[in-house]
């Protein structure tokens, strides 16, 4: 075999070197490339996760520094897609679907970290901790700053929007397709929340400037509702504040104790015109002190109610229109100072979170009686200029409202505005203490109102017991039974003869309950001595029931317990067939909404589900069986929603 030139030779040798060398140097890079991705996507979600828990803890400080490291690793991830190594995979055919998906990954990522970062910029602003220009600060609204933010949410919302539609385009079904769909979903999953509350930003705050009085003067009503007397939507409003925005400057114009300093002598008549359809006031006008305006459990009528009453006539006076009404309890205000820090009273001391609700609604009833109310009132009412003085001072404006809010699921905090944007805000965040039957189940709501002044609603302990026995036709028989306990301490007096008043410990009940829209055979069942009292002026429905001017049906019973004592009663009825049938032939399933109402202590649920038989029920957890029947039980601190699923056996 003839010997081959020195020179070809030579040329292959390069040519070898030169392609083993090309293969070394691509695969280098992309090993680098894919080690930066794999390292800066650890560090990015890291610390996305950091920025959004200070954000949620009220922690600007910490929110800025994980996301200076999330925008790092952003940058990071960025650069591992602009290799010349990268760039000629991509070029390959078969393989430029997975440089295509690497790339949207790696952009939605720093879509959402953008995003991040214009929000922590916001919440710097608002908070005061940016350095930058306050929103809030003493008293003021800085309505130039404010009519800035439109531009800002947008262009986040413009980030959040690129970054779902970068999300939604990676091609599974090609290159590495199980980890794509991991990384698609729980993307999509964890940008939901961040795009939902962007999306709600988006449609309020162009409407913010005009609601905090850019153009004109803007006043709403807080009422501070006292868990220790309840009415159906929410505690007593025997504290009120009147709050006006006007060119930038929050002023407090009226303030007071309702029944004494607001409408005196003590709870005057109000002459007001409510909402037609509402079972609890008889007649147009209203003629009624404003403390009973929160009667009906859904505040959609009860706000619009106070918001009236506010501006009625009362003794030849009245009081300025109002555009809303916000409703707090001391839940409310106990969450702000677990939030802000305590509060200092001549009088009760230092005033944490934790001690509030038994500082005003237990021990002041105990040591001011009702000839000492006056001394008792003065003292909450510093307390709560304390507060408001904290909160309007801007630095504790984002932790408070923070706060505040987390509260709304226990209807602690609602709201109700006569701008249609601002409603729609707080029906959206569930804020707006709606009662509706979600027509889908079964349904539970159930209300206690004061009906004697007594402060003893504070120590009211209530079960709701659901018990269910389901037919194979998806249909049910129900009952629902609510058990109270006034659990006033023993040690505490009876008080005087007639049972009325601060001092009393008996407790005199409106008990308001509910059936679902669709039950049939629905009655009501109560002790010796409860009476039904009907709703004069409203179309009637036949043994007490009342349709409760949105379409759904309730009934009032009234009695007397004791202290110490217990009252149980109960509604029951049927669900046609159908209701709880399932896709599949073999199997059911139960659903039951139960609405709260913002108690003190909250109410507990229990829910007992007996199948027809043949029937077993799928295990989850917390749940008891007991034959084939099943229990699974909850505290109503919120609305709670249970689903029971029972398969038939073999």
């Amino acid at each position: 075999m003839p010997k081959k030139p020195r020179a070809v030779v030579l040329l292959w040798g390069a040519a070898i070197v030169l392609v083993g060398g090309f293969i070394l140097w691509l695969q280098v890079g992309l090993v680098a490339s894919f080690g930066a991705l794999a390292l800066s996507g650890n560090g990015l979600q890291s610390h996305l996760s950091g920025a959004a828990q200070g954000l949620i803890n009220g922690d600007y400080e910490l929110g800025e520094t994980e996301f200076q490291l999330a925008d790092e690793s952003t940058a990071l991830m960025l650069k591992s897609v602009d290799t010349t190594q990268v760039r000629l995979v991509g070029a390959v055919p078969g393989l430029s679907a997975a440089v295509k998906n690497w790339r949207n990954s790696v952009e939605a990522a720093a879509s959402i970290s953008a995003a991040t970062g214009e929000l922590i910029n916001l919440y710097g602003d608002l908070s005061g901790k940016s350095g930058g220009q306050r929103i809030f600060t003493d008293g003021r609204v800085n309505i130039e700053r404010l009519e800035e933010l439109p531009a800002e949410v947008g262009a986040a919302k413009s980030r959040i929007d690129s970054a779902d539609s970068l999300l939604r385009q990676l091609t599974v079904g090609t290159f590495a397709t199980g980890i794509l769909e991991r990384i698609r979903d729980l993307g999509l999953r964890e940008l939901e929340p961040v795009s939902q509350a962007v999306n709600s930003l988006n449609d309020i705050a162009p409407v913010l400037p005009n609601a905090l009085g850019a153009d004109s003067p803007k006043r709403y009503l807080i009422a501070v509702g006292n868990q220790a007397e309840m009415r159906a939507s929410g505690g007593a409003p025997l504290t009120l504040i009147m709050i006006e925005f006007q060119d930038g400057q929050i002023s407090i114009p009226l303030k007071g104790q309702t029944s004494t300093q607001l409408f005196p002598p003590i709870n005057a008549d109000i002459r007001w015109f409510g909402p037609a359809l509402n079972p609890f006031f008889a007649q147009n006008p209203r003629d009624n002190p404003f403390v009973v305006t929160n009667t009906h459990p859904n505040f959609l009528y009860s706000a619009q109610e106070m918001v009236q009453a506010w501006s009625g006539t009362w003794a030849g006076a009245s009081y300025p229109e109002v555009d809303g009404v916000v409703a707090m309890d001391l839940t409310a205000i106990a969450a702000v100072l677990n939030a802000t820090g305590p509060v200092e009273s001549s009088v009760y001391g230092t005033v944490t979170g934790d001690q509030i609700g038994q500082i005003l609604l237990v021990d002041a009833y105990a040591t001011f009686g009702q000839d000492e109310a006056d001394q008792r009132q003065a003292a909450n009412q510093q307390l709560l200029d304390e507060l408001l003085t904290r909160v309007l001072s801007g630095s504790e404006l984002v932790p408070a409202a923070q706060a505040i809010v987390s509260t709304a699921p226990g209807r602690h905090f609602q709201m109700w505005m006569r701008e249609a944007s601002l409603e729609k805000l707080a029906l959206d965040a569930g804020a707006a203490g709606v009662v509706a039957d979600p027509n889908v189940g079964d349904w539970s709501a159930m209300y206690t109102q004061n009906g004697n002044q007594s402060k003893v609603d504070v120590f009211q302990q209530r079960n709701v017991l659901v018990r269910v026995n389901l037919a194979a036709d998806g249909s049910a028989q129900v009952n629902q039974q609510l058990t109270l306990t006034n659990a006033t301490p023993p040690d505490r007096p009876e008080g005087p003869p007639e049972r009325e008043g601060y001092e009393t410990m008996w407790l005199r009940n409106a008990y308001i309950m509910y059936v679902p829209d669709a039950a049939q055979e629905y009655r009501a069942d109560y002790p010796v001595g409860f009476t039904v009292r009907p709703f004069r002026g409203h179309k009637q429905l036949g043994g007490g029931w009342v349709d409760d001017g949105f379409g759904h049906r309730m009934i009032r019973l009234v009695g007397w317990t004791p202290p110490g004592g217990q009252s149980a009663m109960s509604v029951s009825y049927t669900l046609p067939p159908g209701t709880f049938t399932t896709d599949s032939a073999s199997a059911l399933e139960y659903q039951l909404q139960a609405e709260p109402q913002s108690l003190f202590i909250p109410s507990t649920l229990t829910v007992q589900v007996t199948p027809p038989a043949g029937y077993a029920p799928v295990r989850q957890p917390g749940m008891k069986i007991t034959d084939a029947t099943a229990t699974v039980s909850a505290v109503q601190g919120a609305p709670v929603n249970v689903a029971i699923a029972f398969e038939k056996q073999p």
